[in-house]
């Protein structure tokens, strides 16, 4: 239990940290003015990415108590689900003309959650070694 409140503690401290940094770009003017044409808030993609994240290392976590062989594969089919859930929920900036700035914004936020998870995963592997 002790470990798996560390995990979220790390999880949401990259996530507050990461989120700051975020807002701080985007105090810059011109981005400013980007920012407040976007379709989802920049909030609720950390949100979003906060809590999928938080799933998936619960889950990867689980699995590694219970069938360690077994980790690895968890941790690749739930960050393919995460992929598809994101996917269809940021869909609708896809297709939106003149919103580059917030299609990179998501990409890059979601590659930021991918290595945290990452890390996170194979410090878990690294354990039982």
């Amino acid at each position: 239990m002790k470990n798996n409140i560390l995990f979220f503690k790390q999880i949401f401290f990259f996530t507050l940290s990461l989120f700051a940094i975020n807002r701080l770009v985007f105090l810059l003017p011109a981005l400013k003015q980007a920012q407040e044409k976007f379709h989802f808030p920049i909030a609720f993609l950390f949100l979003l990415f906060f809590v999928l994240s938080s799933l998936i290392l619960f889950i990867v976590k689980k699995v590694s108590e219970k069938s360690f062989d077994n980790t690895g594969m968890v941790f690749m089919i739930a960050t393919f689900i995460k992929t598809g859930i994101v996917y269809f929920i940021i869909k609708p900036i896809l297709n939106l003309p003149n919103h580059q700035i917030e299609k990179t914004n998501c990409l890059i936020v979601f590659m930021c959650f991918l290595a945290i998870e990452t890390i996170i995963t194979i410090g878990i592997l690294n354990k039982k070694q």
